[in-house]
């Protein structure tokens, strides 16, 4: 005798997921290299690069500060607002008769 089949009785079906070894290298080589390229484009956009050019230096009035190239260059003149009159009241009077003092501006 033949066993009866039940229409209500619901058949299993396995499905096979099968991957070979050439396709999961091709997977991960784009994964790779969609990660290094998200990396670039990250690293440009938030980059080192950047932020040098939005960098705001405090420094006092008589320097000036220049960030070009990737560095942050301060130079200071001191004597920048300094008059031949007021170095001469800070010289004693021996100072003054010893020494000439000459600007070049």
């Amino acid at each position: 005798m033949e066993p009866i089949s039940d229409p209500n009785v619901k058949k299993m079906v396995e499905v096979k997921y099968e991957i070979q070894m050439g396709q999961l290298l091709v997977i991960i080589v784009i994964g790779l290299l969609l990660a290094i390229g998200a990396g670039f484009w990250l690293g440009h956009e938030m980059g080192y690069t950047k932020g040098f050019s939005q960098v705001d230096v405090e420094k006092p009035a008589y320097c000036t500060a220049d960030t070009s190239e990737g560095k942050v260059i301060v130079k200071c003149n001191e004597l920048g607002n300094v008059s031949l009159e007021s170095l001469c009241q800070w010289a004693s009077p021996d100072l003054k008769e010893k020494v000439r003092l000459v600007l070049i501006t």
